[in-house]
């Protein structure tokens, strides 16, 4: 550390205040190393209890280390820390009830849209990665699984109702490529069909799928891997909107 600071006031010409912030953080960072995806894992979460701008800034001052560390031969890593993002100041995601979602999917009367519509809705994936799947993603041995790839090309796996798959099978969602576009401009056009006044997007099933979960009680953890979520930090926000429904009797 001591030699990457030195490094900062000699060739970047960074000031002595600099020098101290950056020093001030890197001594908490280093009860992190050495530096593993679990040890990475283990110091966002640590951090994600800091206000998001203090988050950004810790971020950026650990990844220009770490990368400084690589350049130099002295970690060899594929550099996963660079993947992470500091968070934006949290407005809680929107989400609506299941029932409405389902009265979405039961006016829907495109095959394809209602079958994309129940996958999303009972999935949580991503638009983005809903539209990128192929047969070959699919396995109907037994329980039905789909192999999702996410942010950063990571890939997990979600066992998924048979039933649910089967039917985008038959309506070639697997197949048959649109847009994200065209799957926004027809999610709005159902909703709206459905008499849902607010505004709905994929995402926002997304949203609702995992309060629906956290509501069902379902622990946090096991969320967090089907939504693909590498912080639990992230996940965790889910926790705040279900509490909103919420209705605490009379304990005494």
């Amino acid at each position: 550390m001591m030699k990457f600071l030195e490094y900062l006031r000699v060739v970047k010409k960074r000031t002595e205040g600099t020098i101290k912030q950056y020093h001030s953080i890197l001594r908490e960072f280093q009860k992190f190393e050495p530096i593993t995806q679990s040890s990475w894992n283990r110091y966002l979460d640590h951090i994600s209890a800091n206000k998001p701008k203090t988050q950004k800034n810790k971020l950026k001052v650990v990844k220009e280390y770490l990368n400084w560390k690589a350049d130099h031969g002295l970690i060899e890593s594929d550099r996963f820390w660079n993947e992470a993002e500091p968070p934006r100041e949290q407005n809680l995601p929107k989400a609506i009830d299941m029932e409405e979602i389902q009265k979405i999917i039961d006016v829907c009367d495109n095959p394809y849209y209602k079958a994309l519509f129940k996958l999303l809705a009972n999935t949580g994936m991503r638009i983005s990665e809903a539209l990128n799947l192929t047969m070959n993603d699919i396995s109907l041995n037994g329980v039905a699984k789909i192999r999702i790839r996410g942010k950063g090309n990571k890939e997990r796996i979600i066992s998924v109702n048979r039933t649910i798959v089967e039917e985008a099978i038959k309506a070639g969602v697997f197949n048959k490529k649109v847009s994200p576009r065209a799957v926004q401009i027809a999610l709005k056009k159902y909703a709206k069909k459905a008499g849902i006044n607010q505004k709905v997007t994929p995402h926002i099933f997304r949203h609702s799928f995992a309060v629906a979960l956290i509501e069902r009680g379902t622990p946090i953890n096991k969320i967090q891997v089907l939504l693909g979520h590498s912080n639990i930090a992230t996940t965790g926000i889910y926790l705040r909107v279900a509490s909103d429904t919420i209705e605490i009797p009379q304990l005494i």
